[in-house]
């Protein structure tokens, strides 16, 4: 637990009963993350379509226990979104995602088709078969420059301490790329042009080292 200006920031493992938080948190910050940018086109200030995205992208994960969250009192300020190459994300057997999912854009020309795209075409590589991948972080925006960031990726760094493994990021985010290699010490992969996207690979160190204190600009 984390004071921030005589509040605590709180990071805990989200549960079921977190997804109405999360899914309105995720969407607030979509417009911010050019992959998902691209992936809603004209639509990307469709409220009710950003919380379709938000849902399908936090929801497999936090069921499986894979969604850090940061709460500064009773208010969800900061999530992250995180997958082991082993997860297991059938929970009770279940598929993480069923069609019935993507029924809120199977009418939506351009998002329907980019959706399709994004299942098949092939997933960019991670630096090696057992790192642990950083899917998302999000921080509301009254909280940036906070710490919420800070306490979120260590419990990321205490989880990959525990397993021997690095963690890694692609990003299309030139100021998550800074943000990554200057505070955090990543080491870029790779570099590559996913649907004219330039997307950044970053990775931690095995296991991740800390490296500062500082929070993101």
């Amino acid at each position: 637990m984390i004071d921030n200006q005589h509040e605590s920031i709180e990071t805990v493992t989200l549960t079921g009963d977190d997804l109405d938080p999360a899914i309105e948190l995720l969407a607030d910050g979509l417009d911010e993350i050019p992959l998902y940018s691209w992936l809603l086109g004209d639509h990307i200030a469709d409220r009710s379509l950003r919380e379709w995205l938000a849902e399908i992208l936090v929801r497999p994960l936090l069921n499986a226990g894979y969604v850090i969250g940061a709460r500064l009192g009773d208010r969800l300020v900061g999530l992250l979104v995180y997958q082991p190459h082993d997860a297991d994300l059938s929970v009770d057997g279940s598929p993480p995602l069923a069609p019935a999912d993507f029924a809120a854009v199977a009418t939506v020309p351009g998002v329907r088709e980019r959706v399709a795209e994004l299942l098949t075409s092939s997933t960019l590589a991670p630096p090696a078969d057992d790192a642990v991948n950083l899917r998302i972080g999000v921080v509301a925006r009254t909280e940036r420059g906070g710490r919420a960031t800070v306490a979120m990726v260590r419990e990321l760094e205490r989880f990959c301490t525990a397993a021997a493994r690095p963690f890694y990021a692609w990003t299309g985010s030139e100021s998550l790329r800074r943000y990554y290699t200057e505070v955090w010490g990543a080491n870029e992969f790779a570099v590559e042009d996913w649907n004219g996207i330039k997307m950044y690979g970053l990775v931690s160190d095995r296991p991740p080292r800390r490296r500062t204190e500082s929070g993101p600009a």
